[in-house]
Order: structure tokens, then sequence, then C-alpha cells
């Protein structure tokens, strides 16, 4: 292998790895945002702030199974070799959009409750 090619892979392999911390990162910060909201929506309901609900319920799962696409599709990722590994990059960020639509969602279900409270 020539020079320019392990220069190449060489790079290849840091920009998988800077990647790969950055999504650890934002994976560890969105675990402990999932879990304020949850903790927050559970003291909702014991105060009588807020009722639960079948939507609510549905919005809390729907939340817990895309963190756990997203982690997934990081660790996916971080297993993966050099020829794949920005395709893994593609299947975490839909994974990541998933998980952002899944807490707006929750974000609406909560405020809905509280709303009808």
């Amino acid at each position: 292998m020539g020079p320019f090619m392990q220069q190449a892979r060489s790079m290849n392999i840091s920009a998988k790895t800077a990647y790969s911390k950055a999504a650890r990162k934002k994976l560890i910060e969105s675990r402990a945002k999932l879990d304020g909201a949850r903790a927050a929506i559970n003291q909702a309901i014991a105060t009588g702030r807020l009722q639960p609900s079948e939507r609510l319920n549905s919005a809390l799962n729907a939340m817990e199974v895309n963190f756990a696409t997203a982690e997934t599709r990081l660790r996916d990722l971080q297993k993966s070799g050099e020829k794949e590994w920005q395709e893994r990059c593609i299947e975490l960020e839909d994974a990541w959009e998933d998980l952002a639509r899944s807490i707006k969602s929750l974000a609406d279900r909560f405020a809905d409750g509280a709303r009808q409270n």
C-alpha cells in the first residue's frame, strides 16, 4: 500500500473515530435528557398536574424504542469496517431523526396532558 493510501486510510479511520466519539457523547446527553423528561412526567402525574394516558405511554415507549435503535446503530458504526462506516453514519443519522421526532411527540403529549388539567 502506497503512502497516499495509508494516509487516506488513516484519515478515514480518524473521521470514523471522531464521529463515533461525538455520537457517543450525544447519546449519553440524550439519555440524560430522556431520563429527566420521564422524571418530570412522573412527577407531574404524582402531583396531579398530568393525567396518565395511553397516548402519553405510547409516546414514552416510542421514545425508548427510538433511543435503543440509535444506540444499536452507534454500536454497528463502531464495529463497521472502513468501507461500511459511512453507510452506518447515514443509518445513525436516520435513527437520530426518529428519536428527535419521538421526543417532540412526547413533549406534545406532555403539553396536551398538562393543558387538560
